[in-house]
């Protein structure tokens, strides 16, 4: 028998506060190799490297490896590069493998810009390692499919995908096989994330998601029986929280036998706490029934309702097809009426997108009874996704640039994450992208975080017939804050950060809109202008500005809307603000002298009529008494 071989895997995870994902895709490798080797003894496996750490620790963890592996994302590739660069400069004789969604299909120019990198695999890595562990140290890659090397005449080396792996069952679950044991035994006080997946393969092909390109289209599945077991392994680990790897998770009926699992072993056991789905297209029914039993259970009382755009030329460019306005009222209901709390996933800056489209997406949700959250996200190309490629870029015009990581923070050895964000399009001008920004911004600022001002907006909108739209850009229009200098002053700093995030810079000591909290984690702007008008004493003068300028519109328009009704509707929105704004994030009693919304005395019943708006349903505004 050969020599042992010791293999060192790397897979650095996102890390949030005491929060530390196990190294799931490596621990796939490893249990996959453990099984099938043809000596599997040959192989001596060191605890997976999981989390962020310097780079001479990392050095020191893998410095008598003969092979190390890396397990390469968004949010470690930059690291997970350093490493390898210093480990092979300092132990030239250690065989680098890289593999994971960023190492990029093209690899080539990639190889060549990282020559410590002696392979790259691409697509599903199982068998391709197991191949690559075998035919150590001799190194003859030339059958091995799913690579790219340089050869030792320099030259360019690549070998199509293998098929992919129908019996998902053959590769054993790194959980079961006791693979992450010696990272509970070590530090058995963190609070460990599961990533689990129930089945590989997404039949959606999205332009900006690189999902579909890895995994193709066609689905395949784990046994039931086995996932059953997983789940009861996070049980029995007290694992807290769990996130689903499935691309469609609700995609099979079997499903909501998994949903009635967890909530089964979570009953039982305390554990899981939390599970994270990414909610399956077009299968309203079993959604709805699967977000019930988690809510019921506990388990994941939030969902997604994402629509990324509602404009048909976006979401042609983007290859995508959501579901109609009337289904996702439908979805919005059923969430109300079964206490889930829904938001609304929309990206900015798409293909095709302009700043009217993007408007006009955000009053669709808005009108469709959207009245949570939304959570609007740049526009960002991964390396394998179709908006990565040039012909795409080139089709459509796309503009981008480099952002640090968000919430990765100050690294004290300077090794930043980039995400790569589009900042102009053929079809946006980087003016519009600018301002797109702005309203998404005070969209949030206003309607949802805190819920500001979003009683006056709603009750106006119902009321009056004026779009929210309209009326959210009443708060962005130059010529109409001339009187009013603290809005005014609020849509500068707004300007001013999305043209800061536009060069690239999301720094808080580049820029004082973004707060940085705990972990490097940042505040929004909306919530950033939120908390310095607070800490300035600058609450009631935003409202009473605010008054003014909704009073004004109010005249111009005609609108048939009494000035008593508008009193009582920015009174209330205020007490409502800062109940919520103290309570959620300040995590203190509201100022002296708060009257809290049931203490207000109000003519018109406002908060019956807002409840039952908040609720899917419409009541008569009409006079108390």
């Amino acid at each position: 028998m050969k020599d042992h071989v010791r293999v060192g895997l790397a897979q650095i995870s996102e890390q949030r506060g005491e929060h530390y994902y196990f190294p799931y895709s490596v621990g796939l490798l490893q249990a996959y190799a453990q099984r099938w080797a043809k000596a599997p003894e040959r192989y001596q496996f060191l605890p997976p490297l999981h989390h962020r750490v310097s780079i001479p620790e990392g050095v020191e963890a893998l410095k008598e490896v003969n092979i190390a592996g890396f397990s390469t994302y968004i949010w470690n590739i930059k690291r997970s590069l350093a490493l390898a660069q210093s480990l092979k400069l300092s132990h030239p004789q250690i065989l680098i493998l890289f593999g994971g969604p960023q190492v990029p299909n093209e690899a080539e120019g990639f190889l060549r810009a990282h020559p410590y990198i002696d392979v790259c695999a691409h697509g599903e890595g199982e068998n391709t390692f197991l191949a690559l562990l075998e035919a150590f140290p001799e190194n003859d890659w030339r059958s091995i499919p799913g690579i790219s090397y340089i050869d030792p005449q320099g030259k360019f080396q690549t070998h199509p995908a293998g098929p992919r792996i129908k019996d998902l069952d053959s590769i054993p679950s790194p959980y079961l096989s006791g693979i992450f044991d010696s990272l509970l035994e070590k530090w058995p006080k963190r609070e460990w994330v599961g990533t689990w997946e129930s089945n590989r393969g997404c039949p959606f092909s999205c332009s900006f998601c690189d999902w579909g390109s890895l995994t193709q289209s066609k689905v395949y599945r784990y046994d039931l029986e086995r996932l059953k077991a997983e789940i009861e392994w996070f049980g029995a680990n007290r694992v807290g929280n769990i996130f689903s790897a499935d691309a469609n998770f609700g995609i099979f009926e079997r499903d909501v036998e998994l949903a009635r699992h967890f909530a089964l072993v979570s009953q039982k056991t305390g554990y899981p706490q939390c599970v994270q789905t990414q909610t399956a297209k077009n299968v309203k029914q079993r959604n709805f029934e699967i977000q019930k039993i988690l809510a019921d259970a506990g388990l994941n009382s939030v969902t997604s309702l994402a629509v990324q755009s509602t404009h048909p030329e976006v979401l042609k460019a983007i290859n995508r097809q959501n579901i109609s306005l009337q289904a996702y009222r439908e979805i919005q209901q059923f969430c109300l009426d079964n206490g889930i709390f829904s938001y609304t996933d929309i990206i900015l800056g798409l293909p095709e997108e302009t700043y009217d489209s993007f408007a006009n997406t955000i009053d669709d949700v808005l009108n469709h009874g959207q009245f949570n959250k939304i959570i609007c996200y740049n526009a960002s190309i991964l390396p394998n996704a179709e908006m990565a490629q040039p012909a795409y870029r080139e089709r459509y015009g796309l503009e981008s640039i480099q952002i640090h990581f968000p919430g990765h923070g100050e690294p004290p050895d300077g090794i930043y994450e980039y995400l790569e964000i589009i900042v102009a399009t053929n079809t946006l001008s980087r003016a519009d992208w600018v301002k797109m920004h702005a309203y998404a911004w005070t969209t949030n600022f206003l309607v949802y975080t805190h819920k500001m001002l979003q009683l006056p907006l709603l009750l106006i909108h119902q009321q009056t017939g004026l779009s929210y739209r309209s009326l959210i850009e009443r708060f962005m229009d130059p010529k109409h804050l001339t009187e009013l200098p603290l809005l005014d002053a609020l849509q500068k700093a707004l300007i001013i950060t999305a043209h800061k995030l536009q060069d690239g810079y999301v720094r808080q000591d580049e820029n004082p809109l973004l707060y940085s909290i705990k972990d490097g984690a940042h505040l929004a702007p909306d919530i950033a202008l939120q908390l310095r008008l607070s800490q300035e004493n600058k609450i009631v003068v935003f409202y009473r500005e605010a008054h003014s300028l909704l009073r004004t519109y109010l005249e111009e328009v005609q609108a048939d809307f009494p000035l008593e009704l508008l009193n009582e509707a920015i009174g209330l929105s205020h007490s409502i603000f800062e109940e919520l704004f103290y309570k959620q994030l300040i995590a203190g009693p509201p100022p002296m002298g708060h009257k809290s919304p049931t203490e207000l005395f109000l003519h018109y019943n406002l908060r019956e009529f807002f409840q039952a708006l908040l609720q899917g349903s419409r009541i008569p505004l009409q006079r108390n008494g």
